[in-house]
């Protein structure tokens, strides 16, 4: 996944699939066909994951797209999907007909992403195991480009209100891909010429589980669920490795605030990029609709920290532009046999809503 450095900050940036030359076509007979390119209905299209235009297949196995859904305040739905073409990341949250995640192909939706490095070196675009997939799963694909991906699935599961996945992740930029990836990387230069790297896929498995309530530790909170997941690596040491849980959202989530535990309060902050140890928030422009990362303080520690960005559409992002929140959590030394377990918990509804469950998380969990 593409990221760029800012001072001490690696930010998890998408790589939109729209720079392939989009198909346009002068009708649409079938929901799955995209509007022409300079119709207003393009972008929603392409960045709004429809599991009907969406591959099921992964390698020689067959998986149904995945949901798990709760009642809020009884009267409002709550869902969360997670993609076969995405090899089990969340393509979608929901909140009843309002879609928050921004889709559109391996790079983007709500996913896990990882970098790993020496000492000496710097992390790096070409070594960066995601969970949805390659670059090149992309390349040649119509919009909304959800076809095959070369992450590996293994299982993708609901049971009650929580989804497990298990997944070999690929490399963003596999060795297959001729093109340069970010700051001119090579992939040559950073994986072996070995399996699983020759097959486009990273030396490490991924298990995932997303917790609607009641399944989660708070189950009164009905409109958070729990994001966990554990990497275990099969690679040579490393000494650096860091994982990133980024949402990309829909482009009209253009208010950034950060959520002080001190005061209970969500504080406007930068839209063009903000580090930050309190917890952050992204909202719609009238603040009907929002999507908050919160994790418990002694889980982030002294390393992690949540980041949010906003970039306008450029070549690189297939002019789409980005909107995105994460967690980064650095864990120094990865060893072959290492596991790294991370958990996080998503927040969704208005602005005031949303500051009131992060003071009610902070509050159970301090």
């Amino acid at each position: 996944m593409k990221f760029i450095r800012q001072g001490a900050v690696l930010a998890a940036v998408t790589v939109m699939t729209a720079a392939v030359a989009p198909v346009a076509a002068t009708a649409a007979p079938s929901s799955c066909e995209a509007p022409p390119r300079s119709s207003a209905a393009y972008d929603d299209f392409v960045l709004t994951y429809t599991s009907e235009c969406a591959t099921k297949k992964n390698y020689d196995r067959t998986f149904q797209d995945v949901t798990a859904s709760v009642l809020v305040d009884k009267r409002n739905r709550l869902a969360v999907t997670t993609s076969t073409a995405l090899a089990g990341a969340i393509a979608s949250v929901k909140v009843n007909d309002k879609e928050f995640i921004s889709s559109g192909g391996h790079g983007a939706a709500f996913q896990y992403a990882f970098h790993a490095w020496q000492k000496g070196e710097a992390s790096t675009e070409c070594y960066n195991p995601t969970q949805a997939g390659a670059r090149l799963d992309d390349v040649g694909q119509p919009p909304p480009y959800h076809g095959p991906s070369t992450s590996a699935l293994y299982t993708m599961a609901r049971s009650g209100g929580s989804i497990r996945t298990e997944v070999r992740p690929a490399m963003f930029v596999t060795l297959a891909d001729t093109k340069p990836g970010w700051g001119d990387c090579r992939s040559a230069d950073h994986q072996a010429k070995r399996v699983p790297f020759t097959m486009g896929l990273s030396p490490y498995w991924l298990r995932t589980s997303i917790e609607l309530a009641p399944d989660h530790d708070v189950p009164e909170l009905e409109n958070v669920f729990r994001a966990a997941a554990t990497i275990t690596s099969d690679d040579e040491r490393h000494d650096h490795f860091d994982g990133v849980l980024v949402a990309y959202l829909q482009p009209d989530f253009t208010k950034v605030f950060s959520y002080s535990p001190a005061t209970g309060r969500l504080s406007p902050k930068p839209v063009d990029s903000h580090t930050s140890k309190d917890p952050m928030v992204r909202c719609t422009g009238d603040g009907d609709y929002c999507l908050g990362m919160y994790v418990k303080p002694d889980v982030l520690g002294d390393k992690a920290y949540y980041y949010t960005m906003t970039r306008p559409p450029t070549d690189y992002n297939g002019h789409f532009g980005e909107n995105t929140i994460q967690v980064t959590t650095p864990s120094g030394v990865m060893d072959k046999g290492d596991k790294v377990s991370y958990e996080t918990y998503v927040v969704v509804g208005n602005k005031s809503r949303v500051q009131l469950t992060m003071t009610q998380l902070h509050r159970a969990f301090r």
